[in-house]
Formats: C-alpha cells, structure tokens, sequence
C-alpha cells in the first residue's frame, strides 16, 4: 500500500477488502462503489444502512483499493467524535477520492455542516470522487443547512441491505478462508443461531475462533467452537 498517497483518521483492517465482502443483494451498490476508484470521474455515493451492515468494511476496501493504484484518498472515519471538526475537512478537496465514513454518528455542529458544503461543491468542481456513509438515508439526515442535504441529495444513494442466512453462512466461510481457516458449513450454521445476527458479531467470532485454532492446532468443529465462545 503506497501510504503517502493516504490521509487517514483510522488504521485499515487488513481484511476489509472487497474480495472479503460478500454482496448478496448488494451487488448493484458494490459494482457503484468501484466506480468511485476512476480519477476524474465525479462520482458522489451515499451508502446508507443499520450498524454492522457493511459500510465500514466497504469505506475501508474503497480505500484499500485505490491506493493500491496509488490514488491520492482521504479517510476520515466520524465515529471518533474528535474527527468532527471543521478543521479536519480542509484541504481534502485536493485528493482524488475522499471517503468520509459515518456521517450521523454524532451531532455535527454549524462550522463543521459548514466546512462539509463547501468540500462538496470544490470535490464537484474539481471532478473529484466522494464516498459518504450514514445509518440513515439523504433525507433523514436533517442537516441545519437545506442547502447542505440538497448536495447530499444529489448524490447516487444506496440502502445496504441485510444479508439472508445463506448469505451470512457464505459471508462468514469466506471470511474464514481468508484467515486461511476452514469453516464447514455445519460449524458456520451453528454460529448463525447462537450469536448475534450483526455482521461485525460475526467477523468478530471468525477473529476469536482464528487465534484459538491457531494456538490449539483444532480444527473448527462444533464441540471445539462452542468451548471457545463459552470461554470469550
């Protein structure tokens, strides 16, 4: 990863990838999001949806994506209150991809919607690609400033949503596969009914159930998961 070409407000997860995601029913907004991975294109993208419906995996893959073809990106991730500052936002409008994740996790303040309006309207006058990422969808964000959610609104919007059984059942074995982790399908099935249903709960679970494997030497069978999670 060429980090100079990075201006980050979070570490990447080595396995937020898109290889790692599995879309199911989200394919339409993936195929979208890779667009924003084209310099000059003047892409702007909501995505929105529910805690642990995929956006920061998705934020941190668009990321990881593009500086692998050494693309100047911005990653700011809003969860971190001290993130939220209009200060935080200037100069941005000189990369080529800024990703600004978790827009409605704390109130935003007026410098801040402030600061934001003005980076839309130099990203669009520069032609620059913007990703933004919310729990809710461009209108029920209500910003102070309409002029603020009219620019929002302007933007291509995609509701992420929830994965059906199979597909978490796929989502957790490919997860394990890239740990290098054999998952059956019996073992990620009993994973499904015993823990909750979020997919970071999930992820989570793999990470645990990785390291415990690796330092017994167990293959991942149900009596060896369930001594583990009844342990974590």
């Amino acid at each position: 990863m060429k980090g100079q070409q990075l201006a980050l407000s979070v570490a990447l997860t080595e396995t937020a990838t898109f290889g790692s995601f599995h879309a199911g029913p989200n394919t339409a907004a993936v195929n979208t999001l890779r667009e924003l991975l084209a310099p000059g294109a003047g892409l702007a993208l909501l995505l929105h949806g529910p805690s642990g419906s995929g956006k920061t995996h998705l934020s941190q893959a668009l990321t990881a994506a593009a500086a692998e073809q050494n693309l100047a990106t911005a990653l700011l991730d809003f969860s971190q209150p001290e993130n939220c500052a209009a200060e935080n936002l200037l100069g941005l409008e000189k990369k080529k991809l800024i990703v600004l994740d978790g827009l409605d996790h704390h109130a935003l303040d007026e410098d801040f919607t402030l600061a934001l309006l003005r980076l839309l309207d130099a990203v669009k006058s520069r032609s620059g690609n913007l990703l933004l990422t919310a729990r809710k969808s461009g209108p029920q964000l209500n910003f102070a400033r309409p002029d603020l959610e009219t620019r929002i609104a302007a933007a291509a919007s995609y509701g992420l949503k929830p994965l059906s059984d199979e597909d978490r059942a796929r989502l957790l074995t490919l997860h394990a596969h890239e740990r290098g982790l054999h998952l059956p399908d019996d073992v990620a099935h009993y994973l499904l009914r015993h823990l909750p249903r979020d997919v970071g709960s999930l992820m989570s679970a793999v990470k645990t159930l990785d390291a415990a494997s690796l330092a017994q030497q167990r293959r991942l069978t149900i009596p060896f998961v369930q001594s583990v999670l009844l342990r974590a």
